[in-house]
């Protein structure tokens, strides 16, 4: 017998096949943290190459992760695929729709190199997994929301999401919005208090079970200011706010590594805050001008269409 076996399908006679997972990239990341250490293994020899997995037999795949075929062919079941064939065809329509998104043109042959693919293309499919959960339309009353808004109180708690709401909250304040970070749960709670209709409330919370932020939202949408909430679905947070941009990024097992939440939080703010920007028209241009300008007079802004300071600062310099 040759060393490239037949692998068998071992789909029972009469169940009809299942459809191959969509995006099975993602699918991959989804349920990394289920597969055993051996699936594991193959995982990272695909995940290393993708393209290259499309051309691999099943014994090819199985002798780079060191593994045995029936483990190959496990791996594809739990990422939804009833055989090792209907994987390769899946991964390979993957490639063909987000193949930019999946590889770069560098090639690396040092640790450091292999590190900062694995953590970058990471990112990269942290958003696309993102863009795929977005509801567009939940997202459309967000912005309308934050940008009719009277006064922006941001809520976030721990590490992750306090990071983030600053970032927000450096987005808005640019635009010449009233707003406001708060990551202490009793200013958040007072905070809410002293909301009222006009307002608005944006919350983030990855797992959607920080108390004291959905105990805040509770208290803000109780005064009648509109609540948005960036979190898991079917949790208390997205039970208390009035608009849920609902995402469910699973988290990898490594914990050395960023999460990949935090890429897909990151990429909805900038969406909400460029939405708010452009609901804002020639009003949040305006602000977005002086603000450049400001930074243009002291040398710091970066150079952009338009709006290049080499014009202006060398006539600082000599007033200096």
């Amino acid at each position: 017998m040759s060393g490239d076996s037949v692998e068998i399908d071992a789909t029972p006679v009469g169940m009809a096949a299942r459809p191959p997972a969509i995006d099975i990239v993602s699918r991959m990341q989804r349920v990394l943290r289920d597969l055993s250490q051996a699936e594991r293994r193959v995982a990272d020899i695909v995940s290393a190459d993708y393209e290259a997995a499309t051309r691999m037999t099943i014994a090819d795949l199985a002798q780079r992760a060191d593994v045995s075929q029936p483990t190959v062919t496990r791996f594809c079941r739990s990422v939804g695929c009833a055989s090792f064939a209907e994987f390769k065809i899946s991964l390979a329509t993957t490639l063909t729709v987000a193949a930019a998104y999946l590889k770069s043109d560098r090639v690396f042959d040092d640790d450091i190199g292999h590190l900062a693919q694995s953590i970058m293309l990471r990112a990269a499919g942290s958003v696309r997994e993102c863009l795929d959960q977005l509801d567009t339309a939940v997202l459309g009353q967000a912005i309308e929301a934050l940008a009719a808004s009277r006064r922006i109180d941001l809520y976030g708690q721990g590490g992750g999401s306090a990071a983030m709401i600053e970032d927000m909250k450096l987005r808005l304040f640019r635009l010449g919005l009233p707003v406001a970070a708060y990551v202490d749960g009793h200013q958040q709670r007072m905070s809410a208090a002293t909301l009222q209709p006009g307002d608005a409330v944006f919350a983030l919370s990855n797992s959607g079970r920080s108390k004291t932020v959905v105990e805040a939202v509770e208290i803000a949408r109780s005064f009648g200011a509109r609540t948005v909430a960036l979190t898991r679905p079917d949790t208390p947070l997205a039970a208390a706010a009035e608009i849920v941009i609902a995402m469910r990024i699973d988290e990898g097992p490594n914990v050395l590594v960023p999460t990949p939440s935090r890429y897909a939080h990151m990429a909805v703010i900038d969406t909400l805050a460029a939405g708010v920007a452009t609901r804002m028209g020639p009003r949040a241009r305006e602000t977005l001008r002086r603000v450049r300008y400001t930074l243009a007079r002291i040398g710091v802004a970066i150079p952009a269409p338009q709006t290049d300071p080499s014009a202006i600062t060398p006539a600082i310099a000599e007033e200096e």
